[in-house]
């Protein structure tokens, strides 16, 4: 009788708790949130959340609800002010950089046996934030609709296309796809997935990996012969406050004449902490307008901003320091990575012939990073707060090697001119060298119209250069003129703000000549780009660099991956194809007292969307 008064009393507790009687419930949200959930506004938090959420573990501590995070912008084309707080991809670069990528939206990936199939399954259960299923038709609208369309995208962006073919997608089922290709694909888990992986468009930047299909479908020519392609635009932009999103704040106040742009927390966000919390824990983003970046300064100087450290100038470090007490934050110093704060290419496929083969002998380039003054560089133009180095990857990459952190990087203007001797570019009798036909070897080094840190740095090389025997000049100009003149081959010494330096083969620019970008050599790049078609066919130390790539684009084996990368940056580095002086200068980042899960250093990183790693879904207010 005992027995089947216990068997009894074990089922009864059982069903109570399937049906939840007196059971604790297994997630929590915020308090407006379940405000609206008892009215019947909202369906219950289990309902909105997926089966399996993403659990975001905490740089600090479990968070509390509520407040306004108070950021600044410059206006729309300032798009990252926002958009690198909602970083939500199907998979996620790790917050250390030498780990694996993450899952994101996507709880699991594999690839097949011979790496020319990878299959994602999506959390089951996700939801865009007006309440409709995210499934796997959200990631062929996207595709066919518009990566596909040529009225939307010219071309597929290059990492779903292996020679030359688009890639196919088999859908499983809703939450199941996958991603077929002729050849393993190298880049689909990073520079598809991870960095482009988001919802397209991403404001003014044209990559994604999905769009809500329910609420677009009906703006595209091809479901609505009524519609057009400037209304589709229009409504899948960021900006738009109908658009719904998977992010964990969605935009909700932004239009023509707004001096400020307002995003309120996504009641259908799919991320927990430990304990069960919905995330976000802060209620809305405010990024308020600014015309000038010093008057957005002044803003944060004051007190204004909780945390920021985009459009933060370092010029402005001292005022921030003697402010802070007075105004309540704290002033942190992340470094960020950027090989070198100004680089130098030396033209090596420029079209006088004599200046290419000078610029070609690894000697010259070796020559001139030695003859650079980096520590001078650094106490004038960056405060003291830089690193001189050479331009290399920072540490945080799984590529760095720190034998090549100062590799011809050290000021011996002596060995610069054994070196310039050796390679049979004498001094005439006004001390300046002659190319090997005993015509006068000068050279123009030239940029953009920069600030006064930059222009400050250009002198000083100048100078550097000039008294190794070099005659030097300098020249600025504008963006538009400036960029197009490097990017045609028509510059002799380009300089640039180079960034990519935690995983540069995400776009490998500085790596190799690998299209009109890399200033090291543009008409090269263009060949390599085009296949053969433009540019001119490099010589055959820069072809070995462009087999490693394509080695490194046909394998998804990651420890190949960093072996290849490797020994490209290796060449890379001893070659001098980028001449870098002063990096990891830091970013000034401006922390509120009561501002939480703000490590105290990190490094940032534009490709790696920072501060989106660090989950600002978790950041909260401890008030």
């Amino acid at each position: 009788m005992r027995k089947k008064a216990l068997l009894l009393l074990l089922v009864v507790v059982i069903v109570m708790s399937g049906i939840g009687i007196n059971a604790a419930p297994k997630y929590k949200e915020a308090p407006e949130l379940a405000k609206l959930a008892r009215a019947g506004q909202l369906p219950p938090v289990e309902e909105r959340l997926p089966k399996e959420p993403l659990v975001v573990e905490p740089v600090e501590s479990i968070g509390k609800y509520g407040g306004t995070w108070r950021r600044a912008f410059t206006g729309i084309n300032d798009f990252h002010a926002f958009g690198r707080q909602v970083y939500d991809t199907i998979l996620r670069w790790p917050r250390d950089p030498k780990d694996p990528i993450k899952p994101g939206l996507a709880k699991e990936w594999y690839w097949s046996d011979d790496g020319k199939v990878l299959t994602l399954r999506l959390r089951e259960g996700l939801k865009w934030s007006d309440g409709h299923p995210f499934t796997t038709a959200d990631i062929t609208f996207w595709w066919y609709d518009i990566e596909l369309d040529t009225n939307i995208t010219p071309a597929p962006h290059p990492e779903w296309v292996i020679d030359g073919k688009p890639m196919e997608l088999e859908v499983v089922d809703d939450y199941t796809i996958k991603l077929k290709f002729p050849k393993p694909n190298g880049l689909a888990e990073t520079v598809g997935l991870a960095f482009h992986g988001n919802q397209w468009p991403l404001g003014f930047e044209r990559f994604g990996f999905f769009a809500p299909r329910h609420y677009l479908e009906q703006y595209h020519p091809r479901y609505n012969p009524k519609a057009t392609y400037e209304l589709f635009e229009e409504k899948a932009i960021d900006y738009n406050t109908e658009r719904p999103v998977m992010t964990a704040w969605k935009i909700t106040e932004w239009g023509p004449g707004a001096t400020r742009l307002v995003a309120k927390r996504n009641p259908y966000y799919w991320k927990v902490d430990p304990a069960g919390n919905q995330l976000p824990y802060i209620d809305e983003i405010v990024l308020t307008l600014f015309e000038e970046v010093e008057a957005l300064n002044l803003r944060a100087i004051e007190g204004g901003i909780d945390f920021q450290f985009r459009r933060m100038s370092l010029s402005n470090y001292p005022s921030f320091m003697m402010n802070k007490d007075r105004y309540g934050y704290e002033v942190l110093l992340w470094p960020d990575a950027v090989p070198s704060k100004l680089c130098y290419y030396f033209n090596q496929s420029i079209e006088d012939k004599g200046l290419r083969e000078i610029f070609q002998n690894p000697k010259f380039r070796q020559a001139m990073s030695l003859a650079i003054n980096r520590d001078e560089i650094n106490e004038v133009s960056y405060l003291g707060l830089g690193t001189p180095r050479a331009f290399v990857v920072v540490p945080d990459s799984p590529y760095y090697d720190p034998n090549q952190e100062q590799l011809y990087a050290q000021y011996n203007p002596e060995l610069a001119n054994k070196l310039l001797d050796e390679i049979g570019l004498k001094r005439g009798r006004d001390g300046y060298r002659t190319r090997p036909d005993g015509s006068r070897l000068e050279i123009i080094v030239e940029g953009m119209e920069w600030d006064r840190a930059t222009t400050d740095e250009m002198e000083l090389v100048v100078a550097a250069w000039n008294e190794v025997g070099v005659r030097t000049s300098m020249r600025t100009s504008s963006r538009e003129l400036y960029w197009t003149r490097a990017c045609g081959n028509e510059i002799q010494v380009s300089t640039w703000v180079e960034s990519r330096a935690i995983d540069p083969m995400v776009d490998p620019i500085w790596v190799f000549p690998y299209d009109e970008r890399s200033w090291m050599a543009p008409a090269f790049g263009n060949w390599y780009a085009s296949g053969g078609k433009f540019g001119e066919e490099p010589p055959k130390y820069i072809k070995e660099m462009m087999d490693l790539y394509d080695r490194y684009k046909t394998t998804v084996d990651r420890d190949e991956q960093i072996k290849i990368a490797k020994e490209l940056l290796r060449r890379n580095a001893e070659g001098c194809f980028v001449i870098g002086t002063v990096g990891l200068v830091p970013n000034v980042v401006v922390v509120k007292n009561d501002f939480r899960n703000v490590p105290e250093t990190f490094t940032t990183d534009w490709i790696y969307m920072a501060p989106g790693t660090l989950d600002p879904c978790h950041f909260y207010f401890d008030r």
